[in-house]
């Protein structure tokens, strides 16, 4: 019983290492996997259409077909953005006196309710935007690296694509190679991780979309400025489950507080907000993605954090798939489903448990 129970200690604690170490070597070589695993998860998005490009033309011409059609649609995207960009920094003093102003009028109603003078609100103010100039100074410098970073992942990502789905088979054959004792299983894994990744992103697209849409179609009724932009930077943020949406509705309220003479106007755009969201959690989401990556919400939130702590905004999108592909993995394993229970969402599984026939007597 004592060496079964040490046993069992050496085992977690050698998990532990393991996965400490695979935090640290995913944080340190970000340069190396974060193209890695956006041009794995884009290669499986757009893998149906070259499949079927590939009935018509060569393999190569496929492949570069489709990335061309990618890159001009969202060259097109940049370009119409550009223009609603180019307006906004133009407005943007506009912007910040009628923001100073509504910063008087704060300061006359703490004076009259509170007590507080003027001087001691400007002096609190003066610190704070001391203190957001030196932070912003210190986020200037970091982008500086930050964008070569970008441009550096912008650059290797079409290349990594390409080379995924042209030499896709020779991949497919060497994992199946080196997992020669679990073949069957290993091929049955790969084929629902596939089914997984491509449903999921297939779906997260097609949600972005609509939320764009609507998003849109609600700013420009209500008159909002610059709706194409704002209707974008929602639905991209949206991709940040649970705490995107919330900076990003930040933003347009702020702004629309600042450009317009009542309060009628951010009140209308938060429930707005709200309510599309409300759609969106209830009814779009549940509609078009179904339970295909099936987390519950804790280990979904904990993702979001961790893939931000180590990779940025791309860990906060790309860790809620990753952790459904390791759910995947971990239910064909008999010692891993717990693991996988964990993470998966009670009313999935008890869906399951009961489509499960019962023993016969």
């Amino acid at each position: 019983m004592q060496k079964a129970r040490n046993s069992n200690i050496v085992r977690i604690a050698a998990l532990l290492l393991a996965g400490v170490l695979l935090v640290h070597i995913m944080s340190e070589a970000q340069l190396i996997l974060l193209p890695l695993a956006w041009a794995l998860f884009i290669s499986l998005l757009i893998l149906p259409v070259t499949q079927w490009l590939e009935k018509k033309v060569p393999r190569p011409a496929a492949i570069i077909s489709v990335l061309i059609i990618v890159t001009a649609l969202i060259g097109l995207v940049l370009y119409i953005l550009s223009f609603q960009i180019v307006g906004l920094l133009r407005d943007a003093p506009a912007v910040t006196n009628k923001l100073n102003d509504w910063i008087l009028s704060f300061q006359e109603i703490g004076e009259e309710t509170l007590g507080v003078t003027n001087e001691t609100i400007a002096q609190q103010v003066s610190s704070s935007l001391s203190g957001i100039f030196s932070n912003s100074l210190i986020m200037l410098r970091n982008s500086l690296f930050s964008a070569f970073q970008t441009l550096t992942l912008i650059s290797v990502i079409p290349l990594y694509i390409f080379f995924m789905l042209y030499y896709r088979d020779l991949f497919y054959d060497g994992f199946l190679g080196l997992a020669k004792n679990y073949r069957t299983k290993a091929s049955d894994i790969i084929s629902k991780v596939n089914d997984v990744v491509q449903q999921y992103m297939v779906g997260l697209m097609g949600v972005t979309v609509i939320i764009g849409i609507l998003f849109y179609i609600v700013l420009t009724l209500l008159g909002i400025n610059y709706a194409l932009f704002f209707a974008v930077l929602l639905a991209v943020f949206n991709l940040v489950p649970y705490i995107g949406v919330i900076v990003a509705s930040l933003v347009v309220i702020l702004y629309t507080i600042a450009t317009t003479d009542t309060l009628f106007y951010p009140v209308a755009v938060l429930v707005a907000l709200w309510f599309i969201q409300l759609v969106e959690n209830n009814l779009i989401t549940p509609y078009i993605l179904g339970s295909q990556v099936r987390l519950n919400p804790m280990a979904a939130l904990i993702a979001i954090f961790v893939g931000g702590n180590i990779w940025g905004v791309s860990g906060m999108i790309l860790f809620i798939p990753l952790l459904g592909v390791l759910k995947v993995v971990f239910d064909e394993f008999e010692e891993l489903k717990p693991i996988a229970l964990l993470l998966g969402d009670y009313r999935n599984q008890q869906e399951v448990k009961g489509k499960e026939p019962t023993e016969e007597l």
